[in-house]
């Protein structure tokens, strides 16, 4: 589903600012819609949403933004997540079904492209929960399931009860985290950008790849650490040197070369870039067809791991 778009999405979690619907004002739709424009100007059809973005604001603004282009619907895809809730998580299918209305109204449409589950409940029998992603299936409120941070045995958990295949899993993947990328070896763990102890690798990425299954990743730049070059904290800053050795060999940005980093994996890696900045989603956009060599990703790799490659 994936394919004919492209490599990219823009993530709406800041699309509003606001976390209530009285303080959408005319100032913030239009801001919300400016985004919109030139993410499209700039190829864009990915556009990533949850139902607790802004409360539910960032849904609102983007039911404005189709208002202002109702021409671009049939060109897009929207995504939205639901299932977590103040203070814990709910993936029963009376909880979903009630949100995936109130997402599917605060948008203004009769379907979203993709529905993923935004975080795993250990309480929802998931016999339950596909149940309900199977009648919005069939009733057409969804055209496509995926999951988000979850990890494979929930993974396939669902997928032995659903009737379609899960697509996608959206979790945190950049040059800073590398646990997604091997399974058993010990990583570096990413943590508030900040480094932290070693942590076995989850072998995610491989997963997908056995699954196919697309992975989405979240904080693609690792908060904006990969596209600047003034990190304090030491290993931070020899990716960040190791990125703009590349991003000078390109032409290119720092973020598009992390970009690029994420796109070279085998997998299909989309990242999911989030802003308002008009300039900044061309810019993401930008050499999206930009691949690295197999020494210049490792070169990357090392210098996050911390090691030379063996």
């Amino acid at each position: 589903m994936f394919q004919n778009h492209q490599p990219i999405a823009l993530g709406c979690m800041g699309m509003s600012g606001v976390r209530h619907s009285q303080d959408i004002t005319p100032a913030v739709q239009k801001r919300a819609i400016e985004a919109f424009e030139a993410a499209l100007v700039a190829g864009i059809t990915l556009f990533d949403h949850a139902d607790i973005y802004g409360g539910g604001t960032c849904e609102e603004v983007f039911k404005g933004c189709l208002e202002a282009h109702p021409e671009a619907r049939q060109s897009i895809q929207i995504w939205s997540k639901g299932g977590i809730r103040s203070g814990h998580f709910n993936l029963t299918g009376d909880y979903l079904r009630e949100a995936l209305d109130a997402s599917l109204r605060r948008l203004g449409v009769e379907y979203v492209d993709l529905y993923q589950l935004h975080r795993p409940d250990p309480l929802a029998h998931p016999a339950d929960t596909a149940k309900f992603l199977n009648e919005a299936m069939q009733s057409g409120k969804i055209k496509a399931v995926g999951v988000s941070n979850y990890f494979p045995q929930q993974t396939r958990a669902l997928q032995k009860y659903l009737d379609a295949p899960i697509v996608s899993n959206q979790f945190e993947i950049n040059a800073l985290r590398l646990v997604p990328f091997y399974e058993g070896w010990t990583m570096p763990q990413y943590g508030g950008y900040s480094g932290g102890v070693g942590v076995v690798g989850d072998g995610l990425l491989d997963f997908c790849l056995a699954e196919k299954i697309t992975p989405l990743a979240y904080a693609p730049l690792a908060g904006s650490v990969l596209s600047k070059s003034d990190s304090s904290d030491g290993r931070h800053k020899d990716v960040q040197d190791a990125v703009g050795e590349l991003a000078k060999k390109y032409e290119a940005t720092r973020g598009q070369i992390a970009l690029a980093w994420l796109r070279t994996h085998p997998s299909g890696i989309i990242p999911v870039v989030g802003s308002n900045n008009p300039a900044h989603i061309f810019e993401a956009a930008q050499k999206s067809d930009l691949r690295l060599t197999h020494e210049e990703w490792y070169r990357v790799f090392a210098a996050s791991w911390g090691r030379n490659m063996p």
